[in-house]
């Protein structure tokens, strides 16, 4: 195939942009475009566009580059943990220790989140009241749970022990109440 002929309106007839010398060489020196490097060439180092540095890249043209916003992640753990701090401790007040201590961390936990929710940095205030009132619950039902322990009457007077009389059988020492009819006052 034969080149094209050389004059005005072809395009070998321009010189090309006096710029792009950098890239290809000297006008007049044919090279190869940049590209997957060949024989005797190197590929440019890792990182850098072989196009130059800068092209096409944020912050080109001198102005630095804008950072990017990422929202704040909302801390609702405070929140999470007085509810299920809550919870235990209202199910666990007749253990009355685990009552007591889960009924306080729910209600600091509770009152930790409430604040954060406040502030705006977390988002379920929600859940942080429930642990505030669920451990108020459970502290309440734990000092009830103290107060029937030790109104539980433990009487040893009930009458005689199976074991004292052999022959008897269990619940035979129980006094029952008996319904004394008079026959003679009825007919």
């Amino acid at each position: 195939m034969p080149l094209a002929p050389t004059g005005p309106g072809t395009p070998s007839a321009y010189q090309g942009n006096p710029y792009d010398q950098t890239l290809y060489g000297p006008p007049g020196h044919r090279a190869a475009a940049p590209g997957p490097a060949g024989y005797g060439m190197q590929a440019p180092p890792y990182g850098q566009s072989p196009y130059g540095p800068g092209a096409y890249q944020p912050g080109s043209y001198g102005y630095p580059a804008a950072p990017f916003y990422v929202p704040p992640v909302p801390s609702n753990g405070m929140g999470l943990a007085a509810l299920v701090l809550g919870i235990v401790g209202t199910v666990l007040a007749p253990t009355v220790v685990l009552g007591v201590v889960l009924g306080v961390l729910a209600i600091v936990f509770g009152a930790v989140g409430r604040v954060k929710a406040r502030k705006g940095e977390a988002t379920n205030p929600g859940q942080a009241l429930a642990g505030l009132i669920l451990g108020g619950v459970g502290l309440a039902a734990t000092v009830l749970m103290v107060i029937v322990y030790i109104n539980i009457d433990v009487d040893d007077n009930d009458g005689p022990a199976p074991e004292d009389d052999p022959g008897a059988t269990y619940g035979a020492y129980l006094s029952a109440p008996v319904l004394i009819v008079d026959r003679s006052a009825s007919s």
